[in-house]
Order: structure tokens, then C-alpha cells, then sequence
């Protein structure tokens, strides 16, 4: 079982480093069996297609940006003002490493894309949307409850806000890689503009 589990990761760790360089759709799946040294049969055996293998490699990253979430989410040392915060600044620089993310979204903006990569792309980002949204109600309705955030705010209207503003910014920093010059001034947008409308006065 466990070298089952060796020989998926490996094709997806070169899948993803062809895909990344070369693009989806010029790497085939003979050209990820070879480049990892797997019989093709094997990689079939993983991945029943290349968009298959392409969706389990968004869900990897993805996966990733969550554990890092969690540890915020969890910890039982940081108040709900400041999980809010931290919240903000892990996501982005979680999402600033997942370089497949990075390419896939890049591709459905900037080209025309393949329509199968673009729901794979969509239906994975909206499993995370979704779960961010559960997360961070809980975070606000606790806060409210403790007193530490202002009883007017409406949890659910100000979380899809957050993550409509955060969502935005994947683009500039993502795509136009402008995340190193501007991460100093995140922390500026995410105490004046997403943190303010919490505060009490």
C-alpha cells in the first residue's frame, strides 16, 4: 500500500512540474509516464485521465492552504481579532507557494483554457470557498458572542466580503506576481479595511 502511495505522489510531483513549465495542455500523459519512469499502464492505474491527475493535484495544493488555515484556526492562543488577521496574511502566503494553483488560474485568465481545466479549477476553488466560509462564521459569531467584535456585523455578509476581497487579490499577486511587492502593504489593507468594520468601538 505504501508503494502504491510512493508511486502516485511521484507521477503527480512530476506531472506538476511539467505542467507548470510546459502548460496543460502541451504534456500528454505519455510524456508524464516517461519523464516520472512509470509504465504508462501504472499512471492510467492512478489517474484515469489527465484531468483526473491535474484535479488531484489542485486538491494537494488545496489541501496544503487548509492545513495551514487550521493551524490559525485552532490555535488556542490567538483571540478571534487575531485569527482574523493571521487568517488574511497565512492564506495569501499559503496560496503564494502552490505554484499549480498559480498556473491554472493564470491559464483561465490570461488564455482561452481548456473547458474541462476550468471546471476542475472551479470545482475545487469552490470546495475551499465553501469550507473558508464555515471557518470564518465560526471565528466572527465567536468573537461577537465574547464581545470582542461589533454586535451590528452581519457574519455571513461580512465573511463573503473577506473572501471576495481576498479572491481578488489572487490575480495581481498570482498572476501578475506582484504578491513580494505588495505583502508589506497587505498587512496596512488587512488592519484599515478588513479588520476595522470588526472592531468595537
Amino acid at each position: 500500500m505504501q508503494k502504491t502511495l510512493g508511486v502516485k505522489d511521484d507521477i503527480m510531483n512530476v506531472a506538476e512540474r511539467l505542467f507548470c513549465r510546459f502548460g496543460f495542455n502541451k504534456i500528454s500523459m505519455d510524456r508524464i509516464a516517461k519523464e516520472s519512469k512509470h509504465a504508462k499502464g501504472s499512471v492510467y492505474y492512478h489517474f484515469s485521465s489527465k484531468i483526473n491527475l491535474m484535479n488531484s493535484i489542485l486538491e494537494s495544493e488545496l489541501e496544503k492552504i487548509r492545513t495551514d488555515l487550521l493551524a490559525i484556526i485552532n490555535d488556542s492562543t490567538l483571540s478571534e481579532p487575531e485569527k482574523i488577521k493571521r487568517y488574511a496574511l497565512v492564506r495569501m502566503e499559503s496560496m503564494n507557494n502552490r505554484y499549480s494553483y498559480h498556473n491554472v488560474l493564470k491559464n483561465r485568465v490570461l488564455e482561452s483554457g481548456d473547458k474541462q481545466l476550468m471546471e476542475c479549477f472551479s470545482k475545487v476553488h469552490d470546495a475551499l470557498v465553501t469550507w473558508e466560509k464555515e471557518q470564518l462564521t465560526a471565528i466572527i459569531v465567536s468573537g461577537k458572542n465574547k464581545g470582542v467584535f461589533r454586535q451590528e456585523i452581519d457574519a455571513s455578509k461580512y465573511v463573503n466580503s473577506l473572501i471576495m476581497m481576498l479572491s481578488s487579490l489572487e490575480f495581481p499577486f498570482f498572476i501578475f506576481n506582484l504578491y513580494d511587492k505588495y505583502k508589506n502593504s497587505f498587512d496596512y489593507m488587512i488592519d484599515e479595511i478588513i479588520f476595522r468594520p470588526l472592531e468595537t468601538i
